[in-house]
């Protein structure tokens, strides 16, 4: 994909992006604010299933439209796509029922980092010196982030840190796949084992949502939905290495979210390893045309040939 730019090369000349891309970040955050409402109304097992289900019913008409094949000879990496992803959606739920809004966010956000772990170790990619830096960065925040009186130092802050290691596991994979999978098929396969996945633990606590309940669980699609639009729409005017430091500003938006809903105030302390992180993930998304972080229950983005795919699932 070709983007015009200024001579100084710094940034293209249409800077709409920037506003497209924060729109889409405070979107992110909002979904996340409203995930939280939804699973203190219902079982977070059901907000799971719907979130999955109504994607997979999304994707069914491009399905149809663009005439993709579900054949598949990469059923395996499917499957552990699919059920990596929606591990970390579980543990990403419940951290944003048990953590600050920003940390449970910031902790998934940690997913790049994994990805350039995994892509070494898996997909046999150069360790170079911005991936060495930035977990080298990424562990400094990290310990920062868990000093002994921190909130996260608790169950639900290691399973938030392992929701950004099975996210990245995830992202991993859908790199592999990617070489041979169209991304269509690779979201719809999404769709279909973890909807199927996610209905079986909802069959012990099934509650029919009521009226509020629906309302936050529309709204959760609603501000997924807007922000993925956004998103696409940054992609389209500027470079994936541009667009995606501006994922981390959602951090920002989620803070003053927790702040003015639940009266969340961060520490010094950890401020301080948010920003290690945050520096550590942009490191790794401006070494290459990495898509920006996104939570398990957004849509992700698919890197193809002919540039970024942004399909609608989750």
């Amino acid at each position: 994909m070709t983007h015009s730019r200024p001579a100084s090369g710094i940034l293209p000349e249409n800077a709409s992006w920037i506003g497209l891309a924060l729109f889409s970040a405070a979107c992110f955050a909002l979904m996340a604010a409203c995930v939280r409402i939804a699973c203190s109304e219902l079982p977070q097992s059901e907000v799971v299933f719907f979130r999955n289900f109504i994607g997979l019913l999304l994707l069914l008409p491009l399905l149809r439209r663009q005439r993709v094949s579900l054949k598949t000879s990469c059923f395996s990496l499917h499957l552990l796509r699919a059920l990596s992803g929606l591990a970390a959606m579980y543990l990403y739920f419940y951290g944003l029922r048990h953590l600050h809004l920003a940390d449970a966010l910031l902790l998934n956000y940690t997913s790049p980092i994994f990805i350039a772990l995994f892509a070494v170790l898996w997909l046999k990619e150069s360790w170079t010196g911005h991936r060495r830096l930035a977990l080298l960065l990424s562990v400094i925040g990290l310990a920062l982030l868990f000093h002994p009186s921190a909130g996260l130092l608790s169950t639900a802050g290691i399973l938030g840190l392992a929701s950004g290691a099975l996210a990245g596991l995830a992202l991993t994979t859908v790199k592999r796949l990617s070489a041979s999978e169209h991304p269509v098929s690779i979201v719809v396969w999404f769709g279909i084992i973890s909807s199927v996945a996610s209905a079986l633990p909802m069959l012990w606590s099934f509650q029919w949502p009521q009226g509020t309940a629906w309302g936050w669980l529309v709204a959760v699609g609603l501000f997924g939905s807007l922000g993925q639009l956004a998103l696409t729409a940054a992609y389209q005017r500027a470079p994936v290495t541009q667009v995606s430091p501006f994922g981390y500003t959602g951090l920002l938006f989620a803070g003053l979210i927790g702040f003015f809903a639940w009266g969340e105030q961060p520490d010094l302390t950890g401020i301080a390893g948010m920003l290690l992180i945050t520096i550590a993930g942009i490191t790794v998304a401006r070494e290459r045309d990495t898509p920006a972080p996104q939570p398990p229950s957004a849509v992700p983005v698919i890197e193809t040939e002919t540039g970024v795919n942004n399909t609608p699932t989750r």
